[in-house]
C-alpha cells in the first residue's frame, strides 16, 4: 500500500484540533501527548526567549550609542559653522570623535558577534558553563578585581569585550557627550538633583548584586565611572555645555544637565555589564 503523506498530516491536523477534548475525557494517551507536547512547546520558547533578550540588549546599546554619537556630530558641526575651529573645538571634537568610534566599533562588534552566538546555539553553552570553576581552581581575590580591571581598561581586548573597563569609559564619554549635545531636562533644585542621584545610587548597588555574575568587578566598575564620571561630567560641562564652572563646583551642580550626563552615562554602564 502506498504512503499516502496528506491522509498522514489530514488525520494528524485532525488529531490535534481533537486533542483537547480527549485529553478532557481522560484519554491516557492523548493527556501524555498534549503535556509532553505544551512541555517542549515551554521548552522551545524559553530557550528563544533567552536568545533573544541577550541579542536585543546588545542591540539596544548599539541603538544608544549611534544616537549619542550622532548628536554629538551634530552638535560639533553646528559649532563649527558658529564658532569657527577653535582650540577647544578641536580637542573636544577629537576627543568626542575618537571615543565615539571606538564605542560605536564596541557596540557593533558586540551585537554582530551576539547575533552570530545566537545564531550558532554558542549561547546556550555559555550560559551553562558561566560561574563554573574548574577542579582546583581558585576564585579572583577581591584586590585582584581592581588591579585586573585597570590592565583591561588598556588591553586589546576592550575592544571586543563591552563589559570590560575600557568600554564603560567609553560608553560613559559617549552617553555625557550625546546628553550635552541633545535636549534634557534637569532637576529643578539641588535638593532634587542630590536625592535623585542618592537614589538611583542606592539602586545600582541593588542591580549589581542581582544582575552581576561577578559582584566585585560591578562595585569596581560602578565605582570608577562614578568618579570618573562625576569628573568628567564636570569638565564637559563646562567646556562643552558652557555652564559656569562656579556652578559645577557648588551645589547647583545637581541642578544641571551635568548630573543627567553622569546618571545616564552611570545606567548605560550598568545595562551594559549585567548578565544577559
Amino acid at each position: 500500500m502506498a504512503f499516502q503523506f496528506e491522509n498522514f498530516l489530514t488525520f494528524v491536523a485532525e488529531y490535534a484540533s481533537a486533542l483537547p477534548s480527549e485529553m478532557l475525557s481522560g484519554n491516557v494517551f492523548a493527556v501524555a501527548m498534549g503535556l509532553i507536547s505544551v512541555y517542549i512547546i515551554v521548552l522551545l520558547i524559553n530557550k528563544l526567549t533567552g536568545l533573544l533578550i541577550f541579542l536585543f540588549k546588545k542591540i539596544i546599546l548599539a541603538i544608544i550609542i549611534i544616537l549619542a554619537f550622532y548628536q554629538f556630530l551634530l552638535l560639533l558641526n553646528s559649532r563649527i559653522i558658529a564658532e569657527g575651529i577653535t582650540a577647544e573645538i578641536v580637542i573636544l571634537g577629537t576627543l568626542g570623535s575618537l571615543v565615539g568610534i571606538l564605542a560605536l566599533l564596541m557596540a557593533l562588534y558586540a551585537a554582530f558577534s551576539s547575533a552570530k552566538q545566537v545564531q550558532s546555539g554558542i549561547y546556550e553553552g555559555k550560559k551553562e558553563h558561566a560561574g563554573r570553576k574548574e577542579p582546583g581552581e581558585k576564585k579572583d581575590e577581591p584586590e585582584k578585581t581592581w588591579e585586573r580591571g585597570f590592565k583591561d581598561m588598556l588591553s586589546i581586548h576592550s575592544i571586543k569585550d563591552d563589559k570590560t573597563l575600557g568600554a564603560v569609559i567609553a560608553y560613559l564619554v559617549v552617553a555625557q557627550f550625546g546628553v550635552f549635545s541633545s535636549k534634557t531636562i534637569a532637576a529643578p533644585a539641588a535638593d532634587v538633583g542630590i536625592a535623585f542621584l542618592a537614589i538611583f545610587i542606592i539602586a545600582a548597588i541593588f542591580f549589581i548584586k542581582q544582575s552581576y555574575k561577578d559582584y566585585s568587578k560591578g562595585l569596581f566598575h560602578f565605582t570608577v565611572a562614578l568618579l570618573f564620571g562625576g569628573v568628567l561630567s564636570i569638565i564637559l560641562g563646562y567646556l562643552w555645555a558652557g555652564v559656569p564652572l562656579e556652578q559645577l563646583l557648588s551645589l547647583r551642580y545637581f541642578e544641571t544637565d551635568s548630573l543627567v550626563a553622569l546618571i545616564t552615562g552611570l545606567a548605560l554602564s550598568l545595562f551594559m555589564g549585567s548578565k544577559s
